[in-house]
């Protein structure tokens, strides 16, 4: 199988003879082929966490400003509502008689009828 990539850098760092017992264990309790494999898999880990949280950083202040603008929806919608809820009310006591009553059997006042014709 040909390798895409080839590895052709070497990074290389000292440690002590009881990292290299823990490194050695931690490549078997996580089957990496090698110190090498576990050290590259742990330092791209760590650059994927890195990115992750700068992309983070960038979006709070977008998350913020949605919610902000969410609760201005919110707020024009409920006055929206409540505009609607007296325009109701008002239309209601429109239809209702001279005593105050609802209208019966679908009758509408005068200037109703005038309007319609």
């Amino acid at each position: 199988m040909a390798v895409l990539k080839p590895r052709e850098r070497l990074v290389y760092f000292r440690i002590t003879e009881d990292e290299f017992h823990q490194f050695a264990s931690v490549c078997e309790q996580e089957g990496a082929r090698s110190i090498s494999d576990l050290a590259r898999s742990a330092v791209q880990r760590l650059i994927t966490e890195c990115n992750r949280a700068h992309e983070e950083q960038g979006l709070a202040p977008k998350m913020e400003s949605l919610e902000k603008m969410i609760a201005e929806v919110t707020i024009q919608l409920q006055m929206l509502a409540g505009l609607r809820g007296q325009g109701v009310a008002r239309e209601e006591a429109a239809n209702r008689g001279p005593e105050g009553s609802a209208l019966t059997n679908g009758a509408m006042p005068a200037e109703c009828d005038r309007q319609k014709e």
